[in-house]
């Protein structure tokens, strides 16, 4: 795992344990982020992520290991420390925003920051400054009630931001609203938190949200880190058959490694078909084998081309048109799989062409699986 972090770490913790009446939801997990950085802990539910955000907060109380906060420890189980989340100075944003509606937005915002004893114009002009920021400025005083779930998560940021925290952490924060208004938080998000310079654990299960906001992705199964990276490096190079298919979605293919060596490509019989995989991999043994495809790689040509590699007659066997997108089903002698395109050049269904994975694209997974035919994972 990459867990390389080219700063010293703003926010670290270690060895986490976490859980709740005798069930473990944390195991152990360590991890870093760098001052002014976005890390964003992604995985399905019930997976910890919000346990390890509640407990960097001081929400909950870990069972074991340390929290650390630009140098100081605010929580050791061996040394019994345990600041209190006031103490901390981090900012928290809920998915269900936590606005008050019998408060005024200024009332909303203005709550952290009276807890610091700010009064009159200066509490004012720094709620002003706050909600000018997201661009809330012209609802200072309007009633909470009168917002929408759009404008409730800007006064929820705001009021995160006002406090002026050492780090903000975020859990979920628009899985309440509207597609089209997610795709344009998760913007004015990274705008505010590149503007701001703040360090920031965003915890989400959307995948597209993790990769569009992020410096660096932390996928967690039950419990435990699967793999972590800069986004583009876990959707190129997925290690384990899970990260493969909960980012993105990728072509899961079976088979038996055929030939290895070292610093040579690894060859994987899938079906009928030899499989070229330049990908490296610490140690690839003969015997059973996965191999992930992402669906945007593999070509389609009409035409044979004789110096590619990975190159198969195949068949066009189902062809779905979604708006920008087609997606195509593909039989080749490795069994089937899928293909996204652009509607560039539209292959027909029942046509015949000609199948091309790039060896760079067809990545060995850590996991050992079944040998057998070709899968695939939509």
């Amino acid at each position: 795992m990459d867990t390389m972090i080219h700063a010293e770490p703003f926010i670290e913790v270690r060895n986490l344990v976490a859980g709740y009446g005798g069930k473990i939801a944390v195991k152990g997990l360590s991890l870093q982020v760098a001052p002014g950085s976005h890390l964003s802990l992604l995985g399905p539910s019930g997976c910890g992520k919000s346990t390890v955000l509640r407990n960097i907060a001081g929400l909950e109380t870990p069972l074991q290991g340390e929290i650390i906060i630009d140098g100081q420890t605010v929580f050791s189980a061996s040394r019994r420390i345990n600041l209190p989340p006031e103490k901390r100075r981090l900012s928290m944003v809920f998915q269900s925003y936590a606005i008050w509606p019998h408060m005024t937005v200024m009332e909303n915002v203005a709550y952290g920051l009276r807890m610091q004893k700010l009064r009159g114009t200066d509490l004012r002009q720094r709620v002003a400054q706050a909600l000018d920021s997201v661009g809330m400025g012209e609802f200072i005083d309007r009633p909470a009630t009168s917002l929408s779930g759009g404008q409730q998560q800007r006064v929820a940021l705001a009021r995160a931001y006002a406090f002026r925290p050492k780090a903000v952490l975020l859990d979920e924060p628009l899985s309440n609203l509207d597609a089209r208004l997610r795709v344009r938080m998760r913007t004015e998000l990274k705008d505010l938190q590149q503007r701001f310079g703040l360090t920031t654990i965003y915890v989400t299960h959307d995948q597209e949200e993790a990769m569009a906001l992020s410096d660096r992705v932390i996928i967690m199964r039950e419990g435990e880190i699967e793999q972590e990276g800069a986004p583009l490096e876990i959707y190129d190079r997925p290690q384990t058959r899970f990260v493969a298919d909960f980012i993105g979605g990728a072509n899961i293919l079976t088979g038996t490694v055929a030939a290895t060596a070292s610093g040579q490509p690894t060859i994987v019989q899938i079906g009928r078909a030899m499989l070229t995989c330049t990908t490296p991999r610490a140690a690839c043994i003969a015997g059973p084998q996965s191999v992930a495809v992402r669906p945007v790689y593999p070509q389609m040509a009409r035409t044979e081309r004789a110096e590619l590699v990975n190159q198969w007659p195949a068949q066009v066997k189902r062809r779905a048109l979604l708006g920008d997108l087609v997606v195509y089903t593909v039989e080749w002698p490795g069994g089937t799989l899928n293909i996204h395109a652009f509607p560039t050049d539209l292959f027909d269904e029942g046509e015949a062409i000609w199948l091309h994975i790039p060896p760079s694209r067809a990545v060995l997974l850590r996991n050992v699986a079944t040998a057998g035919v070709a899968g695939v994972a939509a």
